[in-house]
């Protein structure tokens, strides 16, 4: 006979198990902002807009998705978070974790039926189960440049390629910034303490390329900071530069020139003034037979490969880990005849011991393109003298000084704001202006009769009909564009 205990277990065991309700999406905590909307735009899932409150422009982030949605969204999250066992993942990269977790999203969301949703939803499913489905969104609208975060529990703010920088009401929760951490850490293959606190890294996330830089405490008084910038806005052609006037015809047929026939180009500006845009313009547009060798920390530069471009691509340890890193940008510079390039990409040059690698690679007949901050083309001449000891000598190696430029600091606009020669004055360097911006209107200020080209190879005239040749062919694609 049954007792009470025996049939109290009984009823226990019959109950049907209610499970714990899941904890809400990262993009459902996103929040209306206020203020009087100037645009808004769709990039599935995601609503993104553009408002005015009092002073300020201020970007709104809200997904775009119906209630059945957001609730099937969040069961193939929840099923995906439970199963998944990231040793599945062979071999283990960022990109392939959350191609493989978008996989299983895929077969967890085909009851939408419209294959383009279920792609894009699959997608996101994959960056909440990872735990950074915000930064995920941003990553989608290629009209944000970059983004930033000055605290743990500050809210992101941006530059947005339209309307410049723009206040947002979005705050990273602590599982999105621990998510960030855990990631940075463990796919760049340093680890992050009180003694590291710094790290920069590249993600591809499903064709958009960020640059990640994140720093804690110590370093980070507030215990958190973060600037992602979108390397996907360096897509832009040196044709959209010019529609954009960014820099004239002539000017970009001049710079094209110039690198076509062996001289060195080295870019200068502040952060944000669009160097890397340029030199990935200008790369883009050279001869693709070229042999090209990059030497970067955090890779900015385009890839070209799968259109026929030779490109050889060698990642570096980041100037931020010291002398702890093994792999260093000046030990690469120093080897790079070695590789036998045609154009040699360096991408930002740093350090003082940048600079003396770079002056000695320049001396040894490597010639290509890197960026330098400064804020003038002066500026740089004297840092390289005064602060990194370059001899007068070596600096008459430079050849092409480019100056860019944001003339308002919180707006989109960036300009090539003058172009010199370096020329030799008695044994000293010298700038010698050839393209100037006066007015808001970049001009050639030297006369063709005055170009000193000093490379032995080069003659002048040789200089001009492949300035002429570019020049042509660029005008006829510019044409052809519009």
């Amino acid at each position: 006979m049954e007792g009470p205990l025996t049939r109290a277990l009984t009823r226990l065991a019959g109950k049907r198990q209610v499970r714990p309700k899941p904890p809400p999406l990262l993009i459902e905590l996103l929040q209306e902002v206020d203020g009087v909307e100037i645009e808004s735009y769709l990039v599935s899932p995601f609503r993104y807009s553009i408002k005015r409150y009092r002073a300020a422009l201020c970007y709104q982030l809200l997904p775009d998705l119906s209630p059945a949605e957001t609730a099937l969204l969040r069961e193939a999250v929840v099923e995906m978070s439970s199963s998944f066992r990231v040793s599945e993942v062979v071999p283990l990269s960022f990109a392939r974790l959350v191609d493989v977790l978008s996989q299983a999203g895929v077969a967890r969301l085909a009851q939408l039926r419209d294959p383009a949703r279920v792609r894009a939803l699959s997608r996101l499913a994959a960056f909440e189960a990872v735990g950074i489905s915000t930064v995920y969104a941003l990553s989608l609208d290629n009209l944000v440049t970059e983004f930033f975060l000055d605290a743990a529990s500050a809210p992101v703010y941006l530059d947005h390629a339209k309307y410049g920088r723009c206040e947002t009401q979005v705050v990273l929760t602590e599982r999105e910034r621990k998510a960030i951490e855990t990631h940075m850490d463990t796919f760049k293959g340093y680890t992050m303490d009180y003694s590291n606190p710094s790290v920069k890294n590249d993600f591809d996330i499903f064709g958009h390329r960020l640059r990640i830089s994140l720093d804690l405490s110590p370093l980070a008084v507030n215990s958190f900071s973060l600037d992602v910038r979108k390397l996907t806005s360096n897509d832009l052609t040196v044709s959209d530069l010019v529609k954009m006037g960014v820099l004239s015809a002539e000017c970009a047929a001049f710079l094209l020139a110039s690198l076509e026939l062996g001289m060195n180009v080295t870019i200068v500006g502040e952060t944000g003034t669009g160097k890397t845009t340029l030199l990935n313009a200008l790369d883009e547009a050279l001869n693709p037979h070229l042999r090209r060798v990059y030497v970067e920390d955090a890779v900015e530069t385009k890839d070209l490969l799968a259109r026929g471009y030779h490109q050889l691509k060698l990642r570096v340890d980041p100037f931020e880990r010291g002398a702890e890193g093994a792999r260093t940008k000046s030990e690469e510079i120093t080897k790079i005849l070695h590789r036998s390039p045609d154009l040699v990409i360096l991408g930002e040059i740093q350090s003082e011991e940048h600079s003396r690698a770079f002056f000695h690679a320049l001396t040894a007949g490597v010639r290509g393109l890197q960026t330098f901050h400064a804020s003038s083309s002066a500026q740089a001449m004297r840092r390289w003298r005064e602060m990194h000891s370059i001899s007068r000598t070596s600096m008459l190696d430079l050849d092409v000084i480019v100056e860019m430029s944001r003339p308002e600091r919180l707006e989109s606009t960036r300009l090539v704001q003058g172009v010199a020669f370096i020329v030799d004055e008695e044994g000293e360097p010298r700038l010698r202006d050839v393209y100037a911006r006066s007015r808001g209107v970049l001009q050639r200020v030297m006369p063709w009769e005055r170009l000193e080209v000093r490379r032995s190879s080069v003659s002048n005239e040789a200089f001009l009909e492949k300035l002429e040749e570019i020049e042509r062919s660029f005008e006829q694609e510019v044409s052809i564009k519009r």
